[in-house]
């Protein structure tokens, strides 16, 4: 086309399209067809300014002339000249000479530089070329770095000399061929160069008579090939044409065609008798060829046996010789002779000369052209049938990381099996095909995928007795195995288990492949179905097994594998390649702390068995690199500088802070105060202790204890909890492993667990670990307790760290916050110093800034706002940061997986890497970062820096573009996308669905918020419509989930008053699960609904009877959905991990007793309506007695006088109507009472929850003693009036008194304990009147029980009471009480008063109190099991040292001695790990019993008398079933004898 010749205008925004044109055919220099685009589609200066790389190869140009114009672009807007520094002979390179250098003086990956070729890239693009570019043409990072670093060395370095590299028209690797590489027919025609002008390469046909097998290995047989040498700039005329030839295979496989081509021509007697002579022969020095390795094997592959035994000459001259043995001379001489013109080209070495590359070509194919097994994320293995000799040099697979196992080796289980030796130094899990099947979650949990190998047995299992697992021919395997392994590779290739491009499949051929009918073809065929050909490569030591598996790929697939397989290197060679790819393996191994100052090694299979636990040894990250290469610092780089800007903390930081102590890195104030808290721990007896840090999220919280650990640990066994899926059994029983592993004596274990969830009952884990000590079968000697030791450091993210911090045990606690101190912020400044000296702008590393700020809010603000200054709410990328702000912002430790964000932008059909999404993420990469998320294997995620900054440019969004919270939730809800079905899905959507129901815990305590964080800002923006609308969408795609109607359900009758509405989404939350929970939400709805109406009728001055019918049906609904609630909990297990979420009160706290309450609420709320009514109203004494008598059952409703009017008549119809319902409710109530106070009584409080429940119960309980115990003044009156009934009014009196003070349970008295005598002494002249006036036997024997016990506790109180009978009295009493009740009763209440009185003493034995023991174990398990789960129970007294009832020492008495001298808070702290048990009060005032354990029971002895006794503590006894004498305090529990501070005698 026509150019403008005038120079162009200075501004380029003036610049034609001619003026373009002519800038790049002059200035830059392209060819004209690449200038003829940019003029096509009419680039003016103006348009030319906003051009980047991606838009001009939108044009159709090429990488390297883009690459080109786009710097010089960018030295043109930079008002600057082009200038290139390297070498000016570089830029003359053609991209001929660029492939030339980078094959022979750089050795790349030969795909690399034909990439390179083939995006024309030449030296003056090359020279252009930086980092990104050469990714976006698929190099690694490795070989990027070293082509750029290899290009700067060029200007300290000669002209490298570039050797001609001749080309295939199908060839995929090049590489300079020889002439030993060359065919046999062109061995012996070799052309020579003419003299002439042409410069069209002459061809030369393939010889159609040819081997097959020879014309294989060139490629296709059918194609034509050519050779031409790149021809040298400045010809002239007389200079030499091109060398044309042909290239033809190897010399190993042209010498193994013509052997085979020979031998084709011997009958199959004739072959059988040349194998029995090549047994016998001599001809060479070599030991012959074994007979079992001839065994079977046709002509090729006796060629090949005889090639890689002999080598090229020697298997010639042994084959032509045997020949000659077996009498056939005429195909001797004829091999002879066609070899003959051979022999000068191969050199005389044992074996065929081996492809210079093939080790280097192994490495690249494992290592993505690096120099580390780490490129890839896993491998999966197919191998067929192995023999021993093979197996000895398998051992690299126990190096890489394997996902699995395709094994067809049916005995590879046995002994001298694959897998068995595997098994030798790593897990594997045996598996079979079909169980593969299924979900994908559930499939990947079940069978510990991605944690341990999973190597699956595709043909049959041997050393398993069944048909099922018999080897099958290829007719049935096809019939009955075939589909079942194609499932299998179908799971593999899910992108969902394995990323596409992150994992490699190998092919592993340890035994021929003859034919297509082979199942290691048909699963070779499989795989190439779902993934591409290059994420397959093969693995074979036998040049002829691995020619006829090239053949047959190529023949069925269309695909020559030649560039993805290793075929000429011994199983040894391939062994010992592997074994040397990093990450390095140290020699001593990875090193733990054990007893004596001693270490032990941590083998690598025990480490497999370690699925839940990341542990920490003492030479961690020591000798994984080469210190001193440039490889090393360059990731030190990387490593620190993904720290400062946000991400988490690895063990290489301090690994880097240890090795360089010039360099600083920053220590919180408390780094101190947590170690010194970690090792004051050694010294407690008690073999687990729970120590929290409560921390402000991002402030440092996990890398402090993180460094802790790093300190200690030389003393400590370090773990961290990477598994938090996993059932708490399983935690415990790894990290005891982890404490005896590799030693006789156990060593202590510190285990970090992180951010962990379980602040309302963090001593789960701890329960499990000293219940697991008790049944593990190590010996753990408390008298060790240093050793024996398991200390859990929990790291709370919380919202108010000091004030959690304040609320627990401050000796076993800590906090930090977001405020800095003088000193660490001066820490900080100092190193942002040392950061500028070795890190780019290191001002960009905003976490890191955002803690120097001291978390100013100001800065944060300001990096919001210049960030998001262009912010275009319409595009994906904008939409995508958006979500990440909001996820980032509600919900802790969440992110959106990379492969989801490809599937969002449509990146996925280009297998691009992390990179191009936060370049596809830019302006906004700046604030973001690539994590590795430990679930399902691992996967990258990609997150906002700082959960502060995210918070920022939500407000930001908000403030500057209007865009709420709701709109990016919304958004977020519709994009199918993330609610499909997936592995990494279902961890965002349990975000998205945390962010909706999650609620925080008040500042001020242990409640939490009515709502989720983000609910509360919806509605207190857009109220109750927006809110729905979420909640509505939310439930549409999580289906399956009942939280979010419960959610909906909660929000609509607490904010919204709308009763119907909650109760249609309480009932669908109840037909999704039906659990307490759900049950629980329909009852706190017409619970909620009752108050509502109530409160609105005290409003209104008109009476409405249809209201008490609508009430009275309300209070029955919510009744029987908290009924149905409690019967769920009493037959339900304890909920185990997912089920938390189901809570109406998330997170989940135990159901336990929440029903009985509410159930007690309900009552009161229909008592409150009775007593409004004009008949029984409670302010007139008279009427209320009437309600009373109705409830009671003593007095129907046509019965009550009231007055005779509409109303009224249509009130008494109603209550009639619900009648039975109604007069049911006082005594529930009362037996709810009972049965509460007991639970309150026996059993340990735990949390905050039942505290608030017990406070809840007591004022409940004061409102029915309001309303059900008549006044005395009121029972005067009634004696006066009827004198009569004088006895009875004594009893009923009495009975009302005792009831008004919660005494008339056994429980009940307890509880007086701690309440002052003169209440005491009333309550046991009550009892001593009702024993002697209860006609009724079953209820006089509970008076009897309970005036024993209330003497009992008088006496602890007033000794010297008046109302107090003798010790006999009472014992002879409560031996009555027992003859008449037996060992049967109904509570254990008559055998713990027989354990208060009839314990033996040193001088007095009771042979009886055995079966006592048994008898309250047995009561209490059958009554009050309920009740007990999971708690411990209350000892109210314990032995002491006096005698008769001096002997009984109650806690009240001992929690008298050191209170108020501590805290009550540290006295429960001390009564809970069992350290008030050291102290000289309790030791000075209680009986240690001595006596035995033996088969894992303790027992008291008294001479030859052994009493049963159960340890308070289970982890106070070894385990190991060894009879051993103990002493140990005793403490009487409602379920029996409990055995404190139990010590061995050795």
């Amino acid at each position: 086309m026509s150019q403008s010749k005038s120079k162009p205008p200075a501004s380029i925004e003036k610049w034609t399209t001619e003026d373009v044109h002519q800038w790049l055919m002059t200035v830059v220099k392209v060819h004209q067809s690449c200038a003829d685009k940019f003029s096509e589609e009419e680039v003016l200066g103006e348009s030319l300014l906003f051009f980047e790389k991606t838009d001009i190869l939108d044009l159709g140009l090429k990488h390297g002339p883009a690459v080109k114009i786009t710097s010089f672009l960018e030295s043109l807007k930079a008002g600057s000249n082009h200038q290139s520094q390297l070498p000016a002979y570089v830029e003359k390179w053609t991209k001929e000479q660029v492939n030339q250098w980078l094959l022979q003086h750089v050795n790349v990956y030969s795909k690399y530089a034909a990439r390179l070729l083939e995006e024309d890239v030449s030296g003056d693009c090359l020279v252009c070329f930086k980092k990104q570019d050469l990714l976006d043409l698929g190099v690694k990072s490795g070989p990027a770095v070293k082509i750029l670093g290899e290009l700067r060395q060029l200007n300290n370095k000669p002209e490298p000399t570039l050797q001609p590299i001749l080309h295939t028209s199908n060839q995929t690797e090049a590489t300079k061929p020889t002439h030993s590489e060359l065919s046999l027919a062109q061995m012996t025609e070799i052309h020579q160069p003419e003299s002439s002008d042409k410069t069209e390469p002459k061809r030369v046909e393939v010889v159609e008579n040819e081997p097959k097998q020879a014309q294989l290995l060139s490629g296709k047989a059918s194609k034509e090939e050519e050779i031409q040498q790149p021809q040298p700039q400045n010809v002239g005329r007389k200079k030499q044409t091109p060398v044309v030839t042909t290239v033809g295979p190897k010399i190993s496989a042209i010498m193994t065609a013509e052997i085979q081509k020979t031998l084709d021509n011997l009958s199959e007697v004739d072959l059988k008798q040349f194998h029995f002579n090549l047994r016998i022969n001599t001809t060479s020095s070599q030991t012959p060829i074994p007979q079992r390795k001839l065994a079977s094997k046709d002509t090729m592959d006796t060629a090949s046996l005889l090639i890689a035994h002999y080598g090229h000459m020697e298997a010639l001259q042994v084959t032509i010789q045997t020949l000659r043995d077996i009498n056939q001379n005429n195909l001797a001489c004829e091999l002879e002779k066609d070899t003959s013109r051979l022999k000068q080209h191969c050199p005389p070495t044992k074996g065929g000369k081996k492809e210079a590359n093939q080790g280097e070509k192994l490495k690249a194919l494992l290592t993505c052209g690096g120099n580390s097994l780490d490129n890839y994320d896993s491998f999966v293995v197919v191998v067929n049938k192995s023999s021993l000799e093979q197996v000895q040099y398998l051992q690299f697979l126990s190096k890489l990381k394997l996902f699995c196992v395709l094994d067809f080796d049916p005995n590879s289980a046995a002994s001298g099996g694959l897998c068995h030796s595997y098994r030798q130094s790593r897990v594997a899990n045996l598996h079979t095909a079909t169980q593969f099947q299924g979900q994908t979650e559930s499939v990947i949990k079940s069978l510990n995928l991605y944690k341990q190998t999973s190597w699956v047995f595709c043909n049959g299992r041997q050393d398993v007795d069944s048909d099922s697992n018999k080897e099958l021919d290829y007719r049935n395997w096809l019939r009955k195995c075939c589909r079942d392994v194609e499932q299998l590779v179908s799971f593999i290739c899910n992108p969902e288990v394995l990323l596409r491009g992150r994992c490699l499949i190998i092919f592993l051929l340890l035994s021929p492949v003859d034919t297509e009918k082979d199942p290691m073809f048909d699963i070779y065929r499989s795989f190439i179905k779902h993934i591409v050909e290059e994420n397959v490569i093969t693995i074979c030591e036998c040049q002829s097994t691995y020619l006829k598996w090239r053949k047959l790929i190529l023949e069925k697939c269309d695909f020559d594998i030649d560039h993805l397989s290793i075929s000429e290197l011994t199983l040894s060679e391939i062994n010992g390649t592997i074994m040397g790819l990093g990450p390095l393996s140290r020699s001593s191994g990875r090193l733990l702390p054990s007893s004596g100052a001693s270490t032990v090694i941590l083998k690598q299979k025990d480490e497999d068995l370690l699925t839940a636990l990341d542990v920490l040894c003492i030479n961690q990250c020591e000798k994984m690199y080469d210190e001193n290469s440039s490889e090393f610092h360059e990731f030190r780089i990387k490593v620190e500088e993904e720290f400062y800007r946000g991400g988490k903390v690895k063990w290489w930081n301090f690994y880097f802070c240890d090795t360089d102590k010039e360099k600083l890195f920053v220590k919180r104030e408390k780094y101190k105060n947590v170690k010194g808290m970690i090792r004051s721990q050694r010294r407690d007896s008690n073999i687990c202790v729970l120590l929290n840090l409560f921390h402000h999220a991002g402030c440092g919280g996990t890398t402090l204890a993180m460094h802790v650990m790093w300190d200690l640990r030389r003393e400590f066994r370090c773990a961290v909890l990477k598994d938090k899926t996993l059932p708490k059994t399983e935690v415990a029983t790894q990290v005891l492993k982890l404490m005896k592993l590799e030693s006789d004596k156990p060593s202590p274990v510190l285990l970090l667990v992180d951010d962990s969830k379980e602040t309302e009952n963090p001593n789960d884990l701890v329960n499990c670990i000293r219940n697991a000590a008790m049944e593990d079968n190590f010996n753990l000697n408390v008298d060790d307790a240093p050793n024996c030791k398991v200390i859990i450091l929990n790291c709370v993210r919380s919202h108010s760290p000091k004030e959690q911090y304040r609320q627990h045990n401050q000796t076993q606690n800590q906090y930090i916050t977001t405020s800095l101190t003088q000193e660490e912020q001066r820490d900080f400044e100092k190193k942002l110093k040392e950061l500028k000296e070795t890190h780019e702008k290191p001002e960009n590393f905003y976490s890191f800034m955002i803690m120097k700020s001291n978390f100013d809010h100001k800065y944060i603000d300001g990096v919001a706002h210049n960030t998001l200054e262009n912010f275009d709410r319409s595009t994906k990328e904008a939409k995508l940061f958006a979500f990440l702000a909001l996820l980032n912002t509600y919900v802790a430790e969440s992110e959106i997986a990379l492969s989801l964000c490809e599937d969002f932008f449509g990146m996925k059909l280009i297998r691009l890497e992390e990179e191009s999404v936060l370049d596809r993420m830019k302006p906004f990469s700046n604030l973001l970062i690539v994590d590795t998320v430990e679930e399902w294997g691992g996967y990258k995620g990609i997150r906002i820096l700082h959960h502060t900054i995210a918070s920022a440019c939500l407000d930001e969004l908000e403030r500057s573009f209007s865009l709420k919270v709701s709109d990016i939730a919304m958004q977020m809800l519709h994009y199918d996308l993330f609610f499909s079905f997936g592995v990494v899905k279902h961890r965002l959507m349990l975000s998205i669905q945390r962010m909706l129901i999650e609620r925080q815990r008040k500042k001020d305590g242990e409640d939490r918020e009515l709502f989720s964080p983000l609910i509360e800002k919806i509605h207190s923006q857009q109220g109750r419509r927006t809110v729905q609308e979420i909640f509505v969408t939310a439930s549409s795609r999580f289906e399956e989930s009942a939280s979010i109607p419960q959610a909906l359900a909660r929000y609509l009758y607490i904010n919204e008053r709308d009763f119907p509405e909650a109760l249609k989404w309480a009932e669908k939350a109840k037909n999704i699960k039906d659990n307490p929970y759900t049950f629980d939400t329909i009852g706190q709805v017409h619970k909620s609904n009752l108050k509502s109406n109530i409160d609105r009728e005290k409003q209104e001055k008109s009476r409405n009877p249809e209201d008490l019918h609508t009430n009275i049906k309300i209070a029955t609904n919510g009744m029987k959905a908290f009924q149905r609630a409690q019967e769920l909990a009493d037959i339900a297990d304890e909920p185990e991990g997912d089920d938390d979420q189901d809570s109406e009160d998330y997170p989940r706290k135990s159901y336990t007793i929440y029903g009985y309450v509410n159930m007690l609420e309900m009552a009161f709320l229909v008592f409150e309506i009775l007593s409004r009514l004009p008949f029984f109203e409670e302010r007139n004494p008279m009427k209320k007695m009437y309600l009373q008598s109705f409830l009671r059952g003593a007095l129907k409703i046509t019965n009550v006088h009231k007055e005779d009017n509409e109303i009224n008549n249509r009130y008494a119809e109603i209550i009639k109507e619900h009648e039975p319902f109604l007069v049911k409710l006082k005594s529930e109530a009362k037996e709810n009472f009972e049965l509460l106070d007991r639970y309150f009584v026996y059993t340990k409080g735990n949390s905050e929850f039942d505290k608030t429940n017990h406070r809840k119960v007591c004022e409940l309980f004061k409102k029915y003693v309001d309303l059900f115990c008549t006044t005395p003044e009121d029972i005067k009156k009634e004696q006066e009036n009827k004198s009569h009934l004088n006895s009875k009014i004594d009893i009923e009196e009495r009975k009302l008194f005792l009831e008004k003070n919660q005494a008339d349970t056994f429980s009940g008295i307890l509880q007086h304990l701690i309440k002052p005598a003169e209440d005491m002494e009333r309550i046991t002249e009550c009892y001593a009147f009702l024993q002697q006036e209860t006609v009724h036997q079953k209820q006089n024997m509970q008076v009897k029980i309970n005036y024993i016990l209330s003497s009992i506790v008088l006496y602890h109180q007033k000794p010297k009471s008046k109302h107090l009978k003798n010790t006999r009295h009472l014992s002879d009493l409560l031996r009555e009480i027992l003859q008449h009740v037996g060992l049967w009763y109904s509570f254990p209440d008559p055998y713990y008063l027989a354990l208060l009185l009839f314990w033996p003493s040193p001088t007095e034995q009771n042979t009886e109190i055995s079966k006592y023991v048994i008898a309250i174990r047995k009561s209490s398990q059958k009554h009050l099991s309920k009740l007990f789960r999971k708690r411990s129970t209350i000892a109210y007294f314990y032995l002491g040292k006096e005698q008769g009832l001096k002997r009984l020492v109650s806690k009240s008495k001992l929690d008298r001695s050191f209170l108020p001298k501590i805290p009550p808070d540290t006295l429960t702290q001390l009564w809970w790990n069992g350290d008030i048990f050291k102290e000289e009060v309790i030791i000075s005032c209680l009986y240690r019993v001595s006596g035995t354990i033996e088969q894992g029971e303790v027992y008291a002895n008294y001479g030859a008398l052994k009493i049963p006794v159960r340890p308070a503590r289970i982890s106070g006894i070894r385990s190991g079933f060894s009879t051993e004498k103990v002493s140990f305090y005793l403490g009487f529990a409602i379920n029996g004898p409990l055995a404190y501070d139990i010590k061995y005698e050795n």
